[in-house]
């Protein structure tokens, strides 16, 4: 009866072990992994790690509960965001080496799409617009924020 027991013992471990090389081997732990993975991701942020471990992009909740994408350079600083505001309006903001805003492309709540150029301080300096109307218009400003020149 003991040895019919350590007989089964052995079979068993044998299988397991078999089961595990074998799996390894023939790579049917990964298919096997892929056929149960999730249909869906339910999560506040999401963080893609570079291969040197630093973040290079995010997908979150702003905590104002609204949708936010932004891309990361080497140095894990902000370069594109692209979200949604609280008005449900989207906005695309590019930032330059030194995190300052330096291109925005919005549509406001009246859903008229804007480009707005911007210096290296950050300071507005060209916008170009679309209003309700379908009239188009330029606008350009001085490092003070004063309007230079309105087209049309």
């Amino acid at each position: 009866m003991k040895r019919e027991w350590l007989y089964v013992m052995l079979a068993l471990a044998a299988g397991i072990v078999g089961g595990i090389i074998g799996g390894r081997l023939n790579g049917i732990g990964s298919a096997v992994a892929a056929e149960v993975a999730p249909k869906s991701l339910a999560a506040r942020e999401i963080v893609l790690i570079g291969p040197n471990g630093k973040a290079r992009a995010t997908l979150r909740m702003t905590k104002f509960g609204e949708p936010s994408l932004e891309l990361l350079d080497h140095a894990g600083q902000t370069r594109l965001a692209l979200d949604i505001g609280a008005d449900d309006n989207p906005g695309i903001r590019l930032y330059d080496l030194k995190r300052m805003l330096r291109i925005e492309l919005a549509v406001n709540a009246d859903n008229v799409p804007s480009l707005k150029l911007f210096d290296g301080r950050s300071n507005q300096r060209a916008l170009l617009g679309v209003d309700a109307d379908g009239e188009a218009g330029m606008n350009f400003y001085s490092s003070d924020r004063r309007i230079l020149r309105e087209l049309p």
